[in-house]
C-alpha cells in the first residue's frame, strides 16, 4: 500500500501506462503463477492502492464447467488464507440465460455472476495495516471463453480514487 511506481519498478517490475493504470505482465515478487496480468492502480499522493489481476483467457462449455473450476480454485484458496467471504452465485430475475447450458452467455451479458469478496465488515481475517477488500470473479469474454479476476484494493482505495477522479476532470 502507497508505494510509488519508482517503489514498485525498483523491485525489478517493468510497468506500462495504459491511460488509467499502470499495468504488467510480468508475475509481481509475490504474485500467483496463474496469474498473467497486473493492472495497478498508482497515483501520485496517494501511491498504490489497488492491484486487480487476470487469469489467462480460457476455453469453457456452455456450462462454465472450466471457469468454475479455476474461480473455485481461488475462492478455495482465499478463504483458506483470510476466511469468511460474502459469495454470490446467481443469475437475475427473468434472465433468458437463466438454463444451466447458457450458464457462460449469461456471465457475458452480465446477467450472471459469480464472485466473492472478503473484507473486515463480514469478518474476514485481512491483515490490519493494508487491505480493505479482496474479490475473486469469473468474468466471460464470449460464450466458450472468459478468465478469472482477483482485485486487491488497500486502505488508501477511497483518497486514491478521489485523486485519480480529480485528475481525470482537469481537461474538462
Amino acid at each position: 500500500m502507497g508505494e510509488t511506481k519508482k517503489d514498485i519498478s525498483n523491485k525489478g517490475v517493468s510497468l506500462k501506462d495504459d491511460g488509467n493504470y499502470w499495468y504488467t505482465t510480468e508475475e509481481l515478487p509475490k504474485g500467483n503463477s496463474k496469474l498473467t496480468k497486473y493492472d495497478l492502480l498508482i497515483t501520485p499522493k496517494s501511491g498504490l492502492c489497488r492491484i486487480l489481476s487476470h487469469s489467462d483467457i480460457m476455453y469453457s462449455n456452455s456450462f462454465g464447467d472450466q471457469l468454475k473450476s479455476e474461480y473455485e480454485f481461488f475462492e478455495k484458496a482465499l478463504t483458506k488464507k483470510y476466511g469468511d467471504n460474502e459469495k454470490y452465485d446467481f443469475v437475475k430475475r427473468d434472465s433468458i440465460w437463466n438454463d444451466a447450458k447458457y450458464w457462460m452467455m449469461g456471465l457475458l451479458k452480465e446477467e450472471r455472476y459469480l464472485t466473492a469478496f472478503w473484507n473486515k465488515e463480514i469478518g474476514s481475517n485481512l491483515p490490519q495495516n493494508n487491505i480493505k477488500n479482496i474479490s475473486v470473479n469469473a468474468i466471460a469474454t464470449s460464450s466458450e471463453e472468459g478468465y478469472i479476476s482477483l482485485n486487491y484494493e488497500f486502505l488508501n482505495i477511497n483518497e486514491c480514487v478521489s485523486e485519480y477522479n480529480e485528475s481525470s476532470t482537469d481537461n474538462i
